[in-house]
C-alpha cells in the first residue's frame, strides 16, 4: 500500500451516513452553519442500515407510515402513491427518504463513501483535543452517482490516508459488522456459506438460483424470520435452526390485536406515556411520574398489577399469532421468556402473508437444537441428528457491537466507555465497584428483576454479575500466546446517557446511534441535539435528575488527588447505572452488551429533554392529560433546536 497522503482537517467529522449519521449532521449545521462538517462511510449508498445495497426482496420497516419520519420531513412527500395508511414501509422507499433529507439540507456534498476508518488517535500534547482518523478505500462496487455522492481522491487508487478533526461523532450504529461464523466445520462445508450480512447484499441472486432449493436458516431473531420468508414464499424449501441454549425465538406481533371489542395498533402503545409507567426504568422518574412509578415498582400491590399486566400482553400475542393453535411446527416459535424480559426481540409480523402458513404445509421445518459440526453438506446436531443435504446455510447470529475502529490509545478505553479487552487492571477494578454498586441500587429500586431468567444452562452464556452481564462467546477475542489461545471478553459499552464517554474532559468525542430502540428516528433526532450541545459545552444544570447520594469519588490514574472529583464520579456512577440497567431489564434482548429497550423510549428522550433544559410533557395542559393524551409522534417534537436556541444557558452539567 503507498504512503498516506498528507492530512485533511475538518472540525467535526461524523463516522456514518445512516439516519443517525445524517441528523448529527443536519443539526450541527443547522447550529453552525460555517462549521467545516465532512461525513464518511464504508457503503456505497448513504442510508446506512437502509443502504440501497442492503436493501433485499420484502424488507420493511416494523413501523407502519406514521411513525417512521423526521420532525421537519414527512414521509409522505416520498412515499406518496407507494404506501397507504396502515402499511409498513418498504426498504426502497426508506433509502429514498434519507436520500432527500440529505438533499433537502444540502447534506450530499459533504458526505464521503466507500471510505473505511480503522483507527482513531486522539491528538496528545493539544488543549483543544482533536482525532487523528486513518482511513481506507473499500471496494464494494460503484458510488451512488445518482445521488451526486463524491468520492475522496484517495478512494480512487487504493491509498490510505489520515483526516485530522477537532470533534469526532460516531454514528454507525449496532447493525455494521456481522458477528463470524464460528461453527465447527465452518471452514470445510460445502454449499454457500453466509451471515444475514452477505445475504442481504446478495440476496437476490439467492433467491432466483434455481439450484439452490433447500436453505437452512441459523437464528432466532427477525433478521432470521425475514430470511425465511424470503425463501420459503418461493418455494425454497428451508431447515429453519433456532440454538436450544440460547436466546430463542423473538416476539413477533401482528400490527394490531384485538383488546375486547377494540383492535389495538401495538406499535404506538410504547410511546404512551401511561403505559410506560408499567415498565420499571432506572432513568423513569424523568418523565416527573416518580410518585406512580415508586408505587407501580416499590410495592407488593404494584409489583403484582405489573406482572399480571405483562403477562397478560405476552399471552395475547401468542394466542393472537395463532403460536399455539396451529400446529406443533409453528408452536416452536413460542418464546422461551415472557414477554417482560425481551427489548426490540418484541417485533413485528410485517409480511404480505401469513408466515406460518410455511411451517403448516411443510415448506419450513423448524429445529431447536444445539449444532454440533458441519460436515460437508449437512449440519449435524448435539445428540446425532443431522439436517438433509443443503444447498445454503444462511446465519442470522446477530452483530458485533463494538463500533468496528480501533481507538488509540488503548490505556484510554475504559474512560471511552467503549467495548474492549485492554481495560487497565485500574479501569477494570473501577468498573467493577461501580457495577456492584449500581447493581445494588437497580435491584433495590426494582426487586423484581432479581428473578430475571438466564439464558442457558451453559455457564458461559448465563449473564451473571461476575461477568460484566456479557455472554463471553458471543463476541469474543482470540489472543495468542505461547501453547494455547486465550479467550477473553469484550466490555459492555459505558457511554454518560449512551452517548458520551464518561471520563472526556476536553470533549471531543461522541458515540450516536449505539443503541436499539422503537423510536429510532425521533431519539436520533433528541440525541444528535444533545450531542451537539455537549461537544460545544451548552449542558444545563438539569441532568442532576435524581436526590440520589453521590459516590465516594473513584479516581482514574492520573487523576489529580487535589481536585474536586464529585462531578466526575457522579457521570461515572450515572454511566454505570445506565449500562448495568439494561443487563437485569431486558436478559433476553441485548442489554447486558448496550442499550436495548422499548418501553422507556418516552423516558429517555424525557432525561435528554431535561440535560437540555426542555420541557418533557407536550401534550396535555396537566398531568391527568399528560396522561390520558395518545402515543408521543414526530408533531410532539417539531421545533426542537429552535425551543433550545432560546434558552438561557449559563451552567453545565458535565462540570458540576
Amino acid at each position: 500500500m503507498s504512503t498516506p497522503l498528507q492530512p485533511h482537517h475538518y472540525s467535526i467529522l461524523i463516522i456514518g451516513a445512516g439516519l443517525q449519521g445524517l441528523v448529527a449532521a443536519k443539526t450541527y449545521l443547522q447550529l453552525n452553519p460555517s462549521t467545516s462538517l465532512l461525513i464518511l462511510d464504508a457503503n456505497t449508498t448513504i442510508g446506512g442500515v437502509w443502504a440501497q445495497e442492503n436493501i433485499y426482496p420484502d424488507l420493511k420497516t416494523n413501523n407502519q407510515l406514521g411513525t417512521f419520519e423526521f420532525t421537519d420531513f414527512d414521509i409522505r412527500k416520498v412515499c406518496a402513491g407507494k404506501v397507504k395508511a396502515g402499511e409498513h414501509i418498504p426498504g426502497d422507499v426508506v433509502h429514498e427518504y434519507l436520500v432527500k433529507y440529505a438533499e433537502k439540507h444540502d447534506l450530499i456534498g459533504r458526505v464521503r463513501l466507500k471510505c473505511k476508518v480503522t483507527t482513531a488517535e486522539h491528538v496528545q500534547g493539544d488543549s483543544q483535543g482533536g482525532w487523528k482518523l486513518t482511513v481506507i478505500p473499500t471496494k464494494d462496487g460503484d458510488s451512488d452517482r445518482s445521488s451526486k455522492v463524491t468520492d475522496l481522491d484517495f478512494t480512487r487508487n487504493d491509498t490510505t490516508t489520515i483526516i485530522t478533526t477537532s470533534k469526532l461523532i460516531v454514528a454507525t450504529g449496532m447493525t455494521s459488522t456481522p458477528m463470524p461464523i464460528s461453527l465447527p466445520g465452518a471452514s470445510n462445508f460445502l454449499p454457500p456459506l453466509m451471515n444475514f450480512h452477505d445475504f442481504r447484499r446478495n440476496a437476490t441472486s439467492l433467491l432466483e438460483d434455481r439450484k439452490i432449493k433447500h436453505v437452512a436458516v441459523y437464528g432466532g431473531a427477525k433478521s432470521a424470520y425475514d430470511t425465511v420468508y424470503a425463501f420459503a414464499s418461493r418455494a425454497k424449501k428451508v431447515t429453519w435452526i433456532i440454538r436450544a441454549s440460547g436466546h430463542g425465538p423473538v416476539y413477533m406481533a401482528p400490527s394490531h390485536i384485538q383488546m375486547g371489542p377494540l383492535k389495538v395498533w401495538l406499535e404506538p402503545l410504547v410511546s404512551m406515556r401511561l403505559l410506560t409507567l408499567f415498565s420499571p426504568c432506572i432513568w423513569g422518574d424523568s418523565d416527573g411520574f416518580g410518585w406512580i412509578r415508586q408505587w407501580l415498582h416499590g410495592t407488593r400491590v404494584g409489583r403484582f398489577i405489573v406482572k399480571q399486566s405483562w403477562k397478560k400482553m405476552g399471552g395475547i400475542i401468542v394466542t393472537q399469532t395463532g403460536l399455539r393453535s396451529k400446529g406443533p411446527e409453528v408452536e416452536k416459535l413460542v418464546p422461551k421468556e415472557e414477554a417482560f424480559w425481551y427489548a426490540t426481540g418484541l417485533s413485528t409480523l410485517n409480511y404480505g402473508e401469513d408466515i406460518h402458513r410455511y411451517l403448516k404445509d411443510g415448506t419450513v421445518r423448524v429445529v431447536r437444537g444445539d449444532v454440533e459440526r458441519l460436515d460437508g453438506k449437512t449440519v449435524v446436531f448435539v445428540g446425532g441428528d443431522e439436517t438433509e443435504e443443503l444447498d445454503a446455510l444462511v446465519c442470522s447470529t446477530g452483530w458485533r457491537w463494538d463500533s468496528g475502529i480501533e481507538f488509540l490509545p488503548k490505556n484510554k478505553h475504559g474512560e471511552l466507555g467503549i467495548p474492549s479487552v485492554d481495560y487497565t487492571k485500574s479501569q477494570t477494578e473501577m468498573w467493577g465497584e461501580l457495577d456492584k454498586k449500581a447493581d445494588e441500587e437497580i435491584l433495590e429500586r426494582f426487586p423484581m428483576l432479581a428473578d430475571g431468567p438466564g439464558i442457558g444452562k451453559d455457564d458461559r452464556m448465563i449473564l451473571k454479575p461476575n461477568n460484566n452481564g456479557v455472554a463471553p462467546a458471543d463476541n469474543e477475542k482470540l489472543i495468542a500466546e505461547p501453547g494455547k489461545q486465550k479467550k477473553e471478553e469484550y466490555t459492555p459499552w459505558r457511554l454518560f446517557r449512551g452517548i458520551a464517554p464518561p471520563a472526556n474532559p476536553r470533549r471531543d468525542l461522541v458515540f450516536l446511534g449505539m443503541m436499539m430502540s422503537m423510536q429510532t428516528v425521533l431519539r436520533s433526532e433528541m440525541a444528535a441535539l444533545w450531542a451537539y450541545a455537549y461537544l460545544n459545552g451548552c449542558l444545563g444544570p438539569q441532568a442532576q435528575l435524581s436526590n440520589r447520594p453521590r459516590p465516594p469519588s473513584v479516581r482514574s490514574e492520573k487523576e489529580d488527588p487535589g481536585k474536586s472529583t464529585e462531578s466526575q464520579s457522579w457521570l461515572f456512577f450515572e454511566t454505570a447505572l445506565f449500562s448495568r440497567f439494561g443487563r437485569w431489564r431486558y436478559p433476553m434482548g441485548y442489554g447486558s452488551r448496550f442499550p436495548d429497550f422499548v418501553f422507556d423510549a418516552v423516558p429517555y428522550s424525557d432525561m435528554l429533554l431535561r440535560d437540555l433544559g426542555l420541557r418533557t410533557w407536550r401534550k396535555g395542559r396537566n398531568w391527568l392529560g399528560e396522561l390520558c393524551s395518545g402515543p408521543y409522534l414526530a408533531g410532539d417534537y417539531k421545533g426542537l433546536i429552535e425551543e433550545w436556541r432560546g434558552l438561557d444557558r449559563k451552567s453545565n452539567i458535565m462540570t458540576g
